[in-house]
């Protein structure tokens, strides 16, 4: 697997700012039409110019090559690249590497594999759910002390690519990441975001066990950023929403307080929404 990342802190926007987010994983995917032609092209435009964007892995398909991400990424979402917080994906990989997802991206950002970054009054941790064994335990030790470390942050939110919770066929894939899930609600974080299913799915907040929990994190599946799309499996879990078309998960992040929607690529708004964070 790569090497574990640092932390990196660096403000995206400014303190005090209301922070409009947009959202998907799951993206490019040229394996049989051209970038311009691909439908990561269609939702690369539903984005602002400068606008804060959050991936949770697989930005490529199917092999995770700088000249693939150059090639099928770049004309794309690459537009984005530069106010772009992304981890990486399965297909992110390339035998147990991510060193084209980081020669890519680090370019722009100085991305690593797991970050933590202050946007606007939010404090927003990326995580890599590919890491196993020693990895994935350091991993969780890094967040637990970035946690303790930000006490302060009143609103926070984390992404990585396998849910913990979905309907689709991938159900489960995100088990090993249930000690993060319990790490994040312990500190009283807001939102997860995934990927990895090919849908868009919300889970009103719940706890670890999946149970919903008054004070529980909300959790959002957006693999709906190009790749094809799959079908709901009957759902262990309850969702408030299932949504099986592309689009992009709109995030408004204030200080205190948060909104969001997801918008398909015909401009149709599901699943709108408002709650206080929990600090």
């Amino acid at each position: 697997m790569a090497c574990a990342a640092v932390a990196i802190f660096a403000a995206s926007a400014a303190q005090g700012a209301t922070v409009e987010a947009y959202a998907a994983g799951d993206i490019a995917d040229c394996t049989k039409v051209t970038a311009a032609e691909s439908v990561a092209a269609v939702t690369s435009r539903m984005i602002p110019p400068g606008a804060t964007v959050l991936v949770p892995g697989d930005a490529i398909y199917l092999r995770p090559s700088l000249a693939n991400y150059e090639s099928c990424y770049q004309p794309t979402w690459g537009a984005h690249r530069a106010s772009t917080l992304v981890v990486p994906g399965n297909h992110d990989y390339a035998q147990g590497r991510a060193d084209d997802f980081l020669a890519y991206f680090g370019d722009a950002t100085g991305q690593q594999v797991y970050f933590a970054r202050s946007v606007g009054d939010w404090l927003v941790i990326g995580l890599d759910s590919n890491l196993r064994g020693a990895a994935l335990e350091g991993q969780l030790h890094w967040l637990e002390s970035t946690l303790r470390e930000h006490d302060s942050a009143r609103c926070t939110l984390a992404l990585w690519h396998t849910p913990l919770f979905s309907s689709g066929p991938h159900r489960g894939d995100g088990e090993h990441m249930r000690p993060f899930w319990q790490a994040l609600d312990a500190y009283g974080a807001d939102l997860v975001l995934n990927g990895h299913e090919h849908f868009y799915e919300a889970f009103d907040p719940r706890g670890a066990n999946g149970r919903p929990a008054e004070q529980g994190l909300r959790e959002f599946v957006v693999g709906t950023g190009g790749a094809q799309l799959y079908g709901f499996w009957r759902p262990p879990y309850a969702s408030r929403a299932r949504v099986k078309r592309h689009g992009v998960l709109h995030l408004t992040l204030e200080d205190g307080a948060y909104a969001w929607e997801f918008v398909d690529v015909s401009g149709k708004v599901f699943d709108p929404g408002r709650a206080t964070c929990r600090r």
